[in-house]
């Protein structure tokens, strides 16, 4: 979806906050998470936007279905592990202490049973007590 306007995404979307974003993020993860790790994976994680602050607390792996984005946020981020996949149907053989899906990602995901399938995908990568 985003291929042909991958590079201009950054650009197009300057005006985002997403320090201030990610900051308020952190509070409301830290009020309910109960595992005692602190991995995260973005779903959706586009240009990799969020990850330079989600760095800050926690150790962030990304997830992106557009080889243009991921190579973008690779770029941005080579520390980062990302991986290429549908966020509907994915299987990654570790779990999270938390896995976001930020920026209206989720509104990509166009039917109900669609919308059921990611949210089992990112429920079944949380370690318990995870968020």
């Amino acid at each position: 979806m985003y291929d042909r306007s991958a590079e201009f995404y950054d650009a197009i979307y300057s005006f985002k906050n997403y320090e201030k974003e990610t900051a308020r993020l952190h509070e409301l993860i830290q009020q309910d998470k109960r595992s005692p790790g602190n991995e995260l994976l973005d779903v959706a994680c586009g240009t990799g936007g969020h990850i330079a602050y989600l760095k800050r607390n926690y150790s962030v792996e990304g997830l992106d279905n557009s080889p243009l984005m991921l190579r973008l946020a690779r770029k941005k981020h080579p520390d980062v592990v990302f991986y290429r996949r549908d966020m509907t149907n994915f299987w990654l053989r570790k779990e999270f202490d938390v896995v976001t899906c930020l920026f209206s990602a989720i509104g990509h995901v166009k039917t109900r049973r669609r919308l059921d399938l990611a949210v089992r995908a990112m429920a079944r990568h949380l370690k318990p007590g995870g968020v």
